[in-house]
């Protein structure tokens, strides 16, 4: 192999992993504005089609191995082992991984909002591939189906707790999806009248004859005599065959690491006892003196705590955002061309969702945004509201991924693809705790609320590991988290059956992730000493874009010159 040769293969690789993802990704193919012609369903054969794929990528990274690599290279062999590895996981875990559950139907939504709604109608031949979107979407409802009652077949089951709120999901998304995908008036102007005409009367055939009957489908999964009887009463993964090893996966995966399900959990409640103090100290700053649950009883019932209209909330997260907006070339050498803001969440999946997500920006609408929860207000306080939204939008997920968009240095696969959990929450919580070295959180609610966030993702690593391994039952997570949370019930219901039925192991993610970012900064501040400079750090970090924990470390130690 010729001295450059290994870089060149390296390149080639990763544009052949990045144009398999791109043929596949509906997502990815809007945010390259590349037209969209099949959606991903949940059967079995895509799967090991993935996996299929990411072994072969594993089996050419390891041909590189003793290659002499650039810094540049040696990151993206480690992204796509990282990338390809995962991928087997998931393959391997394919029938102990819901498919019904709320979140795990959220997907469905996305591409309602981001494909079907704005579809513009230029020409004629438009309508069609409208429709054939349309029937694609009927499809993957359909393979989600397939997979609930295969599932079943195979003794995995939603558990009896969380099948209300599957079952609200989905006939939520049957009524809205079906509202939705009626094309608005103004983008039909390239069809003419009788063009529209016959969109509206074949949308309006296909959503009667397809996409209904597939949601009715899975409804009918879900409501089946036979599916309720035999629904676990308990929660959490342990109760399935093979479930345990699964989680074990799932915790890998979402952490970034090899620590133990069992040595997290003992780390959620020293990091709970540390923090409790620290909000007992926040306590008296504020006045009070009592026990933190007549404090806790007394936020439930703040005026100033609670928002009256979605657009309250809008109004209190922007109040966060024009007071970070000064501060940030203090923290950061480059800050993402694109611009950030709000939009609330589609309310058919409200009910489901305890928060809500950040939307990455698109050529359709090139704004990354927070998406929130605007429902439920007399229940959702926003005490965490500045931490939320540092977290969610600055410096937090919109300053990591829309800066890795952005950064034309890296293969395009890097560029778009963020897979790595554990870096993704941990930056935004890292990101959201740099309010304390920046005065965000002078005012005393919002030091309580950053707190009370902390403390809010520490008690995941007990509850999430607890519920998953069967050590603890769903009442006494539900106890602990109380103690440990400023969470109403409604909302620790909700999260609590998101940790044990939906999504295993994805909340350990945030605090697992920013403890990693809290020791790699101080390893980088105990070697540099006073030749530490944030904002060089900050760069380090984020100017390769997430990695694997291991090769984000070597990165580190290589852009700010330090010893690994």
């Amino acid at each position: 192999m010729r001295t450059n040769e290994p870089g060149r293969e390296i390149g080639r690789l990763a544009d052949r992993y990045w144009e398999f993802l791109l043929e596949r990704d509906p997502l990815l193919r809007v945010r390259q504005g590349l037209p969209v012609e099949t959606l991903p369903g949940a059967s079995l054969a895509e799967a090991e089609e993935r996996a299929a794929f990411a072994e072969g990528v594993l089996g050419q990274v390891r041909a590189l191995d003793g290659a002499e690599l650039s810094g540049a290279d040696a990151d993206t062999v480690a992204f796509l082992a990282g990338l390809a590895e995962q991928e087997l996981r998931n393959g391997r875990c394919y029938w102990l991984t819901p498919a019904a559950t709320p979140y795990r139907l959220f997907p469905l939504s996305q591409y309602v909002d981001a494909l079907l709604r704005p579809f513009g109608f230029a020409e004629p031949p438009d309508a069609e591939r409208y429709l054939t979107l349309l029937r694609e979407l009927a499809r993957a409802v359909g393979s989600i189906a397939d997979k609930a009652a295969a599932q079943a077949a195979r003794g995995f089951r939603i558990p009896a707790p969380a099948l209300a709120g599957a079952r609200a999901t989905a006939a939520g998304l049957r009524a809205s999806v079906a509202r939705r995908v009626e094309p608005a008036d103004d983008r039909l102007g390239g069809l003419g009248r009788g063009g529209q005409g016959e969109l509206r009367d074949g949308v309006e055939r296909l959503v009667a004859d397809e996409l209904e009957p597939a949601f009715d489908r899975l409804l009918a999964v879900l409501d089946d005599p036979a599916y309720l009887s035999a629904a676990p009463q308990t929660v959490g993964w342990a109760q399935y065959e093979g479930g345990e090893e699964a989680y074990r996966e799932f915790v890998r995966a979402h952490t970034g690491g090899e620590v133990s399900p069992e040595r997290l959990h003992r780390l959620g409640r020293e990091q709970c006892l540390e923090l409790a103090e620290r909000m007992r100290e926040s306590r008296t700053v504020l006045g009070f003196s009592g026990a933190e649950s007549e404090f806790h009883d007394r936020l439930r019932t703040e005026p100033r705590l609670y928002a009256r209209t979605p657009e309250e909330v809008e109004a209190r997260y922007r109040g966060h955002l024009d007071r970070l907006a000064l501060r940030l070339p203090q923290w950061f050498a480059v800050l993402p061309a694109a611009p950030y803001g709000l939009a609330r969440l589609d309310p058919a999946l409200e009910a489901g969702m305890t928060f809500g997500y950040y939307e990455l920006p698109t050529p359709a609408s090139p704004v990354g945004r927070y998406r929130y929860n605007g429902s439920d207000l007399d229940r959702r306080s926003l005490l965490g509201s500045a931490s939320l939204i540092y977290h969610e939008l600055a410096p937090g997920h919109h300053f990591h991924l829309a800066r890795q968009a952005e950064n034309r240095e890296l293969p395009q696969l890097r560029r778009e693809v963020a897979e790595f959990g554990a870096f993704n929450e941990g930056w935004a919580e890292y990101a959201a705790g740099l309010g304390w070295e920046a005065g965000l959180y002078e005012d005393p609610w919002d030091a309580y609320g950053r707190l009370a966030q902390e403390r809010f993702t520490a008690q995941r690593l007990v509850v999430d590991t607890g519920l998953n391994l069967g050590t603890m039952s769903l009442a006494q997570a539900r106890d602990f988290m109380r103690a440990n949370t400023t969470e109403a019930d409604g909302q620790i219901a909700s999260d609590l059956l998101r940790y044990a039925t939906d999504l295993p192991g994805q909340a350990l993610s945030y605090r697992a992730g920013f403890l990693e970012f809290g020791r790699l900064r101080a390893r980088a501040e105990a070697d540099l000493g006073a030749g530490f400079e944030v904002r060089a750090f900050h760069e380090a970090v984020l100017g390769g874009g997430a990695l694997p924990f291991p090769a984000l470390w070597r990165r580190v130690a290589r852009e700010l010159s330090i010893e690994q």
